[in-house]
């Protein structure tokens, strides 16, 4: 039986990946985010769902705190082999381009905190991580399989989403990274 939260969060996914015409933006002229193999841009180009999760120091973030930065909004989990390869090119294209306007948001999604954080130090990543132990935000984003991600520009506008891994410090990567932080 679905509780009411899950199928309102269903609801909210199938937003997401039907988005009607009201939910549209005006951007500056699109991007080639096929640069990056497999990364699909958004049609429709809806509005980032908010959510609040906490990070693993237990404080409650909401993506609505990134306005203004172009979010780079990661799904993973630590049973994900190619989340553990793609996270340490993340952690240089976040370390690269932090102070330019560029945020990485991980989302760990249906792991238990200590294996998450354990899996963070191991790793030795810089970026912020929220914790997502029921997978609800996954759902709300249809992050069906890991790694997920989303570009979402400084207006909470979803640019471009990829399900799979990528080599996000790639030349390709950087330079898309780089144009969109270049967009006001």
């Amino acid at each position: 039986m679905l509780t009411i939260r899950t199928t309102l969060l269903l609801l909210t996914a199938s937003f997401v990946a039907s988005a009607p015409v009201y939910a549209q933006t005006k951007t500056a002229p699109s991007l080639d985010y096929t640069v990056i193999p497999k990364m699909e841009p958004m049609k429709d180009r809806p509005g980032a769902p908010d959510f609040t999760l906490q990070t693993p120091d237990g404080k409650k973030m909401s993506l609505k705190d990134y306005r203004g930065k172009v979010v780079f909004l990661n799904f993973w989990a630590t049973w994900c082999p190619s989340c553990r390869t793609e996270m340490p090119d993340m952690d240089k294209l976040y370390r690269e381009f932090k102070g330019k306007g560029l945020e990485i948001v991980a989302v760990n999604v249906k792991d238990k905190r200590d294996d998450a954080m354990g899996f963070v130090k191991n790793m030795k990543l810089t970026y912020p991580i929220m914790l997502d132990p029921e997978g609800e935000v996954g759902l709300l984003y249809g992050a069906w399989g890991m790694p997920a991600t989303y570009l979402i520009d400084r207006k909470g506008v979803v640019q471009a989403r990829l399900w799979g891994p990528a080599e996000w410090y790639s030349p390709a990567a950087r330079n898309l990274i780089k144009t969109m932080l270049e967009q006001k």
